[in-house]
């Protein structure tokens, strides 16, 4: 598969998830066997993006081109060359930077034959690198799932280059004008005299051992300037897949084994060696905590574990088991949590004033058994007033309408918005009517807001 095929069907999953992948205002699972009403209760305020702080590692296949002064013919398609894996960890530092080490190892290779140079080499090449990485949200404010990133680092880079000069019977390359190889050199009158070969593509001669230009045994390390751009694209809160072009500017000449110290025909330029690298890779985030649901995250800080132990009036009996919470402090309880009751009148002992009251007695909430004139006394009714007196006792209840005084009940003033929640024009609305109005805010029947909501339910309990 090249790259060119892997980056299409980035395109088309980028295409397809897009789509789908826009968050609802709403996360469903909330009303999977609960109240729709129970998100009201949540708290909606959009949250900051979470930033990760962990490793992230990742994986990724592309494709060298080397830039020196050996370099393949169809250098100008950097999606042709030599294949290379990489392997990366990343780690945000903030918003806007985050640091990667990449380890990339593949192949090298270039290969010239024109009528005045045949040259070919190939190297394997490890790679060890640290990039700072921006991602551009000083420019893009909103939350995105396609980001560019731009990095910048310092890399070693190692090789070891050898040269393809011998066939299989290792039979030295003769490059001819006319474009053969053959096992002897061209000269005229020697054409009937050679044999024709075919290179195979065996690097067997070490470029460095074979010392051409006197340069010795020259390091095969090199410290190198890697640049990198790339387009990031967030499948979830855990994969990235990236697309990306890094050019690699090496402080070494002799990776082709070719340089300005080069004699003759062999002569290259002083600039030392570089190579593109095209890649394709996948990181997943391994070690964050998975993202909360809104109820999650609303019942994250609460330590259920502590609730399950806690005792708050301090009798003995955990508040998950105490029928009684609030006891006073030194009052003995029962199995339940509820203070003792000896004589079961319903007044505990520790205020009963008639700890040993008779069985069915009716006592006041001292513990003490009425008298009879008590009990006659309080199974008088209360004194009421008459409806039709009402406007004699509360006058400013009472506006006079046509010379006649009509009482009038008294709420606070109803916004004009809400208006529409009174279905029966009475001038005060009932939890019918309330519930009506979030039936039709749900069913997104209403010009009401999710604020409008919560201050139709203040007023309600204000009116």
């Amino acid at each position: 598969m090249t790259l060119r095929t892997i980056g299409l069907l980035f395109f088309c999953l980028f295409t397809i998830t897009s789509a789908f992948s826009q968050e609802e205002p709403v996360d469903s699972a909330l009303f999977q066997g609960k109240s729709p009403y129970e998100y009201i209760l949540l708290d909606t305020t959009p949250e900051p993006e979470k930033l990760v702080y962990k490793p992230i590692i990742g994986v990724g296949r592309g494709y060298f081109m080397f830039l020196g002064d050996v370099r393949d013919n169809y250098y100008a398609h950097p999606t042709i060359g030599r294949g290379a894996w990489m392997f990366t960890v990343s780690r945000t530092m903030n918003k806007y930077f985050d640091i990667r080490f990449n380890v990339i190892y593949g192949k090298l290779s270039g290969n010239i034959q024109t009528n005045q140079q045949f040259y070919n080499f190939q190297t394997e090449a490890l790679i060890g690198s640290a990039l700072l990485q921006y991602n551009f949200r000083h420019l893009i404010k909103k939350p995105v799932y396609l980001l560019p990133t731009l990095s910048l680092g310092l890399e070693s880079f190692e090789f070891n280059s050898k040269a393809d000069m011998y066939d299989a019977q290792g039979r030295y390359y003769y490059y001819w004008s006319d474009g053969t190889i053959r096992n002897k050199p061209e000269s005229q009158g020697n054409e009937l005299n050679t044999i024709l070969l075919q290179r195979d593509y065996v690097y067997e001669t070490d470029l460095r051992e074979l010392d051409l230009d006197g340069l010795g045994k020259y390091p095969q390390v090199a410290i190198a300037f890697p640049i990198d751009f790339a387009l990031e694209y967030r499948f979830s809160h855990r994969i990235k897949a990236k697309i990306g072009w890094s050019y690699h500017f090496t402080f070494n000449n002799n990776i082709d084994n070719v340089s300005d110290k080069s004699k003759g025909d062999r002569k290259g330029n002083k600039k030392g060696d570089s190579f593109l690298f095209t890649y394709f890779s996948i990181s997943y985030d391994l070690f964050s905590p998975p993202r909360l649901s809104k109820i999650e995250q609303h019942l994250n800080d609460v330590d259920f574990a502590m609730l399950d132990k806690e005792d708050e009036d301090g009798d003995g009996i955990i508040d998950l088991w105490d029928e009684c919470p609030g006891t006073p402090i030194g009052v003995k309880v029962d199995g339940k949590g509820c203070p003792l009751d000896k004589d079961g009148d319903g007044i505990p002992d520790y205020r009963d004033d008639e700890p040993e009251s008779k069985k069915g007695a009716m006592v006041n909430l001292r513990g003490v058994t009425y008298t009879e004139d008590e009990l006659i006394a309080k199974s008088e009714p209360p004194k009421s007033v008459p409806a039709d007196q009402l406007c004699d006792y509360f006058p400013s209840l009472c506006p006079e309408q046509s010379k006649v005084k009509k009482f009038k009940r008294s709420f606070a003033e109803m916004p004009a918005k809400f208006k529409p929640v009174d279905l029966n024009n009475d001038g005060y609305i009932s939890i019918e009517e309330i519930n009506i109005a979030i039936d039709k805010f749900f069913d997104m029947k209403t010009n009401l807001t999710i604020e409008d909501i919560y201050e139709l339910n203040d007023y309600f309990f204000d009116q």
